[in-house]
Order: structure tokens, then sequence, then C-alpha cells
């Protein structure tokens, strides 16, 4: 299983001539499991590692003509999900920054081209009421609510965050209700449910 998901990951790159899937990048991803990384790859979701000193709007066509500078921005994003273009731009290689952009992908794959976040009742109630959030940056808006949820049910973090650890067990504690729907998202729509000791905590 491990062997078909690691072909599976290595598609998400596949479309970029010249570049590489990075170890580091790819472990990360693996969290997710085959049956994430499969819709993924139907949804046409692409991943582009930046190279040292690239800017974002040189490796995106739609930031490009669109005239969005986001490397002139007072802190620049470590990682960016172009909704248009269904693609994923990572400058960092942390787990934390991957698995995040990556839960934005795959909101995006589930919504058929738009936030699937912005458009579902469930997901938006499920913002709307919650009594607490997995990370500080969840409470800034359902897309980043959807993606911290993910990330903490693969439970990628990194060790000199300032945040609070995100873990299955933390979103379970903290916010019930999304961690059901999380792992339905899992065992339903992606067709492979993830079972908790295929996912080490880091």
């Amino acid at each position: 299983m491990q062997k078909h998901a690691l072909a599976t990951v290595r598609r998400l790159f596949e479309w970029r001539q010249g570049r590489v899937a990075e170890p580091a990048v790819v472990e990360t991803l693996l969290r997710f499991g085959q049956g994430a990384l499969a819709y993924a790859v139907r949804s046409h979701i692409r991943v582009v590692l930046l190279r040292a000193g690239e800017l974002y709007r040189d490796a995106s066509c739609a930031l490009a003509r669109l005239g969005i500078d986001v490397d002139a921005w007072p802190a620049p994003p470590a990682g960016l999900f172009v909704v248009e273009e269904r693609t994923l731009y990572l400058r960092s290689r942390s787990p934390m920054t991957v698995a995040h952009e990556f839960g934005h992908a795959l909101d995006c794959a589930l919504g058929g081209g738009v936030y699937r976040s912005g458009i579902d009742p469930a997901v938006r109630a499920l913002y709307a009421n919650a009594a607490a959030f997995i990370t500080p940056y969840a409470a800034t808006g359902v897309d980043e609510y959807f993606a911290e949820s993910l990330r903490a049910y693969v439970e990628a973090n990194d060790p000199a965050s300032p945040w609070p650890r995100a873990t299955r067990a933390r979103l379970r504690h903290r916010d019930p209700g999304m961690y059901e729907f999380v792992e339905l998202l899992f065992a339903n729509e992606f067709g492979a449910a993830l079972p908790r000791e295929a996912v080490a905590s880091i």
C-alpha cells in the first residue's frame, strides 16, 4: 500500500518538467494516505516546489497575470495554493506548511474547483459554532479552519512552532464535530479511512 501511495504522490509533481519530488515533502504528503492522494490526482491537483530565490509570480502564471506579488507582502507565505490553477506552491518544505497547503488543495478538489469549505453548510456551521479551535490560525477563516483540521488529522507539526501541536486527539477534544466530519471525509469521500496506527505524530 505504501508503495502504491508513493507512486500516487509522485504523480502530483510529474506535470512540471525539471521539478523533483523532494523526500521531505513526499513524506509529509504520504501521511494523507492513498485515498486522499488518489482523490487529489483525479482532481488534477498539482504541486510545485519553488527553487531557492524563485518568486511565486514567476512560478505561477495566474499570479503573474493578475499582478499579485505575494513576495512583496510584509510576511510572504511559506506556501500558497492557487485555486485557479489547482496548484500548490511551496517555498518551505516544513511538515506544517506542506500539510496545511495540501489541506487547501483537498478543499478545492472536494469543491470541484472552489473551496468546499466556503459552500458546504455543514462545514460553515461547524466553523460558526466552534467553541474552540485546533490552532489560532484555524479561527481566521472557514478555509483555514478546514486546512488546519486536516493537518491535525494527519498530525503534521513543526518542532519549532509556537502553536500547540495539532493532533487527532486535540481535534477530537476541542472540536468533536469537525473531527467526525474529517473522519467521515477520509472514509467515504476519499474512499480510504486513515487508521490511527498509520499516523505517527510529528
